[in-house]
């Protein structure tokens, strides 16, 4: 589409899919928290590794497909959230991809500026301002790139056929309300379970808030991801929603 996107219609669209589909995603919040829950009972509420990292990438990119095909392709039927096939795991290596990419940029490039730059190193117990303003850079271009590139993911939960090229043409004009919604609006939703965690609650009642808190929130900005697909690369393929329904 020819016309810029707006954050705030964006939003609009977001709440009422929200309401609209309140059932399912409540449904899909249970279960995500579930999965969660299991994880960190199994391995441990400390666990880390490279085991589980997958095991929670797998369940947030079920999540995120059932969310982006109940938006776009109007599913809303919850036996889907029992069904796991070959979207979630393209979406889930599309993910894991995207941050190994963006690691090793982030690596080589300071790696590069500490050697090269001679006010590059720690010293005198802070960073100089050049360092300051070289990680700040960096990570807003990470932000960038991954705001121009996260169209791809309501791409692979569908089962459109969009290349990364196009979607990087496409969302070219629309690149600062994207990056708002996609990576700042994000950041600072979390800010809110961030500040819940602090309250003086029980643990285990603290655990649930949060946990639910940031289900909700994880919905509430797919969906926003899923509208912003919806304006920028238009209507789904229906031929290509009936090759791809949920691929199993």
């Amino acid at each position: 589409m020819d016309n810029k996107i707006n954050s705030l219609t964006i939003h609009k669209l977001a709440e009422r899919t929200l309401i609209e589909n309140l059932k399912p995603f409540l449904f899909f919040a249970g279960l995500f928290m579930a999965l969660s829950l299991l994880v960190e009972i199994i391995f441990g509420p400390e666990a880390d590794g490279l085991l589980v990292n997958l095991i929670e990438s797998l369940i947030y990119a079920k999540l995120a497909v059932l969310v982006h095909r109940t938006v776009l392709l109007k599913e809303k039927d919850v036996i889907n959230a029992f069904k796991w096939g070959l979207p979630e795991i393209i979406y889930m290596l599309s993910m894991v991809a995207v941050m190994i990419a963006i690691t090793l940029i982030v690596f080589v490039t300071t790696s590069l500026f500490l050697i090269i730059s001679p006010t590059g190193s720690v010293s005198g117990g802070g960073m100089s301002i050049v360092t300051v303003v070289f990680f700040s850079g960096i990570v807003l271009l990470a932000g960038y790139f991954g705001s121009r590139i996260a169209l791809a993911f309501p791409s692979i939960a569908i089962g459109q056929s969009f290349t990364l090229p196009e979607i990087w043409h496409k969302s070219k004009p629309h690149t600062l309300t994207l990056f708002w919604l996609i990576i700042v609006f994000p950041v600072l939703a979390n800010v809110v379970p961030a500040a819940v965690s602090l309250l003086p609650f029980p643990e285990w009642l603290l655990g649930v808030l949060v946990l639910a808190m940031y289900a909700i929130i994880v919905i509430y900005c797919i969906t926003l991801l899923s509208h912003c697909y919806h304006e920028i690369m238009g209507e789904p393929d229906q031929q290509a929603e009936a090759i791809q329904k949920h691929a199993e």
